[in-house]
């Protein structure tokens, strides 16, 4: 239950579902004629969108998490390179194949370091939540077709975590499935450098030595402010909005006694 609640729950609390929020509060108070605050409600709804819609607050929130970890060339020796899901886009109809998003990069950095030999081996960890999408197996599966098809890697390397439906879930059966196959619990975490301090954190509260392998940037260092910027766009909305969503997720993780 607490997987499914965890996916709905914050909708209200980004700020697009924050902004209709307080319009539709507004609204309603402006039809019971209480003006003033119904103004100031609709108001505060256009300024809050605004800024989470433009720079430089978004570039901030995502550099707020994008500095814990920097990317390194090398890393200590470890049981297997850990991939989280979230990189893939299902091969669904209209589609003929499986895809990449924004965070395809988690996939493409996890095969670049496999054939570099940083590990023995590949644990792909992500299972589905069925009332989002309903896709006809694990989301492991998926990245596991892209990997040894488009990105040619060894499929005898490639180990499936497929029940996992949160990041919680993904550190604690991963290392379950080292204890499993009596391995020391050290991974090279590879997920989205936003992704990586809530990452992080719980696969080191579940018990495993953690090298973060952080990809996937959004913030690039240094940044410029200039006028077409300040104009309100729809990437520095969705920036601000998956920023939010790894604080709020910290913050629930914690409340929960899981961090």
């Amino acid at each position: 239950m607490m997987a499914y609640l965890s996916k709905l729950l914050a909708l209200p609390c980004y700020p697009l579902g924050l902004a209709l929020l307080l319009t539709a509060a507004g609204m309603v108070l402006l039809f019971r004629r209480r003006h003033a605050p119904g103004r100031a409600l609709i108001l505060f709804a256009a300024v809050e969108l605004y800024l989470f819609s433009s720079d430089p607050l978004s570039p901030m929130l995502v550099r707020s998490l994008e500095k814990f970890y920097n990317p390194s060339a090398s890393f200590p020796a470890a049981s297997a390179v850990v991939l989280l899901c979230g990189g893939e886009v299902p091969g669904l109809p209209p589609r003929m194949y499986d895809e990449v998003n924004q965070a395809g990069d988690r996939i493409l950095y996890a095969a670049r370091l496999i054939r570099q030999g940083a590990a023995p081996r590949l644990i792909i960890t992500g299972g589905n939540v069925p009332f989002m999408r309903e896709i006809g197996g694990s989301l492991a599966q998926v990245n596991r077709r892209l990997l040894i098809g488009p990105l040619a890697v060894d499929p005898s390397v490639i180990l499936l975590e497929q029940k996992s439906r949160n990041t919680y879930e993904n550190a604690v059966f991963t290392k379950n499935m080292l204890d499993s196959l009596n391995l020391p619990p050290s991974v090279i975490l590879v997920t989205s450098a936003m992704h990586m301090p809530r990452s992080a954190a719980l696969f080191k509260k579940a018990g495993c030595t953690v090298y973060a392998a952080p990809t996937d940037y959004r913030a690039d260092a240094p940044f410029r402010l200039n006028p077409v910027s300040m104009f309100p766009n729809a990437a520095a909305l969705d920036n601000s909005t998956c920023a939010l969503h790894e604080m709020y997720g910290i913050i629930a993780y914690k409340l929960l006694g899981k961090l």
